[in-house]
Formats: C-alpha cells, structure tokens, sequence
C-alpha cells in the first residue's frame, strides 16, 4: 500500500469544519476535482453513508463512509470506480489549534495491475495524486473560510 499525508490549517473553529466534511455529498461544491457529487445512501452522512463522485469525463468514484468519529476523523473507501485503484481508504483527520483547524488528509492505496501499478504509482500517479489532495485542501479551505466569516 503506498501513503502520504497534506496538511493545512482552516482559520475556522473545528465544528464548521466537520460540518463541511461530514456533508458527504456536497463535496464537489468545495472540491475543484469533483464535477458533481450526491449522496448514494439513505443517511446524508455518518457511518455506512455513500456518494457517488463525477470527477469529468468519464470517470469516477462511489465512496463509503467506514470510519466516523465524530468531529475529529472520517474515512472513505472507494467502493467502486473506473480509476487504477485496487483499493483505496482516504481519511481526514481534524485537530483544534490556536489559529483555526489543522486538517489533515491521508489516502492509503494500491493500485490495480500489481508490479505495472507500483511502477504506475511510482512513476506519475502518486505525483498526480498528491496534487488532487492538495487542491482539495485549498479548495476546502476557501470553503469553510467564506463560509465562517459569512456567518
């Protein structure tokens, strides 16, 4: 499995953060690499809830809420897409400071193909893949931070 964490900080108090991820649908509103995005379950969030992701073009993510602690970590595992991964867990974890919410993301994957997929990963998907998290932290950064002083 191959890994890596980014990090920022929100200058928001932790619970409008949480409110933010744990709206599992609407992360194409703050993340700039989801197109569109709704909930494929019952519960709008929690443990057990889905969504489905349109990253463009043709591709995809369906994801599962599989762990939820409640304002400080949610995990989601891609159930199904048509993107290189055998499997993959992305977990979010919140942690109050004194400027805001330092949030961090760290996805835990493994690629299809076997020995191709580790030499895939090595080669420009962790590259490309480090870039998404990133841009999704800015993303949900400016986010929630509009969303605050809006408030």
């Amino acid at each position: 499995m191959a890994t890596f964490t980014k990090t920022t900080v929100i200058n928001a108090p932790k619970p409008a953060v949480w409110a933010t991820l744990a709206d599992i649908g609407s992360i194409s509103v703050w993340n700039p690499g989801v197109k569109a995005s709704h909930e494929t379950s019952d519960a709008a969030s929690g443990l057990g809830s889905t969504r489905h992701c349109d990253l463009g073009g043709r591709n995809y993510l369906d994801e599962e809420v599989v762990e939820f602690d409640e304002g400080t970590v949610i995990t989601m595992r891609i159930v199904g897409s048509n993107m290189p991964f055998a499997e993959a867990d992305i977990r979010f974890t919140l942690e109050e400071q004194q400027s805001g919410t330092e949030v961090s993301v760290t996805p835990d994957y493994r690629l299809k193909y076997g020995p191709v997929g580790v030499a895939m990963d090595k080669l420009m998907v962790q590259r490309t893949y480090e870039k998404g998290m990133s841009g999704l932290l800015r993303g949900l950064k400016r986010h929630v931070e509009s969303e605050f002083a809006a408030s």
